[in-house]
């Protein structure tokens, strides 16, 4: 299959070419591909590189997931449970059954690696920390073991036990790196002392620039009106009463002329948010996309956005926002968490208080009242997604943890610009 393209040109700090000396074996592990797509974009970077690299995770469940690499895909976990979630329903009884495979998966991950021997074994997630523990223990007598810990306040994903807290400490303790996607998730690890502090390492999210790659030859629809786009899982964090409630206070000229797209799954009640839309009189000004967006949809949604609305309440990092910013969107987005550390106010869009209605029906006015800004603000997008947002770069200073942990030179001969 053909690989995907790095996500900036070669320029002199770069490598020319993958290189043979310091190729490493490495196997990222996500069970349950909570973050596939920032699983891929790792791997084929890496692979670019020059790693041998394979994705341990098990059948993504929501959608078909096609797109190209230069990596091995391992699909390695929950065959049983996955194979029966594609053909049934899914319920508790599931989620038992599925922990319960969850426990052979490993045991059986810990034999394969036994093989394989990797230089590094990196995972995204843990699942299961009270299980995850005693097998991370194991692996690492085999290789280093990385972790990148891509929410802070939940370091598995989804709800959080009890147990499970008392489990983060004492699974911690194996792994050699925990890479986090901002200084203020450094703080907060430090803050909640899990992790020692010399073992945290920031490395910033890559734009998820896979998708405009596979859109490069397709062109939005031309349409009188902009758009605003509010993406993802709607969850009562991600604030969109605010946005619905700022978008109301916009001037009637650019209420008529500019359309509110929602698009992601619910997991809170829709109807009141949707009965507030009516009594605000902005119902017909507003697409309800209420389902799980399908990979071929995506580029397309991001595509016609004008702007990309994050009025969050909290946050680590954003995968929307890395999304937004690989189809060079100006962003108008709460000032939380590693947000401020990725974007610039007034270069890439704007920043607000978290949960200020009208701050943030200011800052979608001033972007939408000005094509020459929303020019502006592409272009400074474009310059932060081929630099310091690049994949490249990720890769570079992943493979700089590598070194650091393994300590037998691989990817010695590359340098972190």
């Amino acid at each position: 299959m053909t690989p995907l393209s790095p996500s900036i040109p070669i320029t002199g700090n770069s490598i020319a070419s993958p290189s043979a000396a310091g190729i490493a074996s490495v196997v990222v592990v996500d069970p349950s591909c909570y973050s596939l797509p920032y699983d891929y974009s790792l791997c084929e970077a890496l692979t670019w590189h020059g790693c041998r690299v394979s994705l341990a995770r098990s059948e993504f469940l929501y959608a078909k997931w096609s797109h190209p690499r230069s990596f091995e895909d391992w699909s390695h976990f929950y065959p049983l449970a996955h194979g029966y979630a594609s053909r049934y329903r899914r319920n508790s009884l599931w989620k038992y059954a599925k922990a319960a495979e969850h426990i052979f998966c490993m045991q059986r991950l810990v034999q394969e690696l036994r093989k394989r021997k990797p230089g590094v074994v990196h995972f995204q997630w843990l699942p299961v920390p009270a299980v995850d523990r005693w097998y991370i223990r194991k692996i690492s007598r085999i290789a280093p073991v990385v972790l990148t810990m891509h929410n802070t306040a939940a370091p598995v994903h989804g709800a959080v036990s009890k147990l499970e807290k008392l489990s983060f400490r004492s699974v911690y303790q194996d792994f050699s790196a925990v890479i986090v996607h901002s200084e203020f998730s450094r703080q907060k690890v430090i803050e909640q002392g899990w992790v020692p502090r010399d073992r945290i390492h920031v490395i910033p999210h890559g734009a998820f620039d896979y998708y405009s790659a596979e859109e490069s030859r397709r062109r939005p629809k031309a349409t009188p009106e902009q758009e605003i786009l509010f993406f993802g899982r709607i969850e009562a964090y991600k604030g969109l009463d605010i946005l619905i409630e700022a978008f109301a206070r916009l001037p009637r000229r650019l209420i008529e002329t500019t359309r509110l797209v929602i698009a992601g799954l619910p997991l809170i009640d829709i109807q009141p948010l949707q009965e507030r839309c009516r009594v605000l009189g902005i119902g017909d000004r507003i697409t309800w996309h209420l389902r799980f967006i399908a990979e071929d949809e995506v580029a397309p949604l991001f595509r016609s956005a004008s702007i990309v609305a994050l009025p969050y309440r909290d946050i680590d990092q954003s995968g929307v926002l890395l999304t937004a910013i690989a189809f060079d969107k100006p962003v108008v987005a709460s000032r939380l968490g590693g947000i401020p550390e990725t974007i610039r106010d007034g270069i890439h869009g704007r920043l607000v208080e978290p949960g200020n209605v009208e701050s943030f029906a200011q800052a979608l006015q001033s972007i939408l009242s000005d094509a020459e800004l929303q020019k502006n603000m592409g272009q400074s997008i474009r310059y932060l997604k081929a630099a310091e947002l690049s994949w490249e770069r990720v890769a570079q200073k992943t493979l700089a943890v590598y070194e650091k942990i393994a300590g037998r030179g691989l990817g010695a001969s590359r340098k972190v610009a």
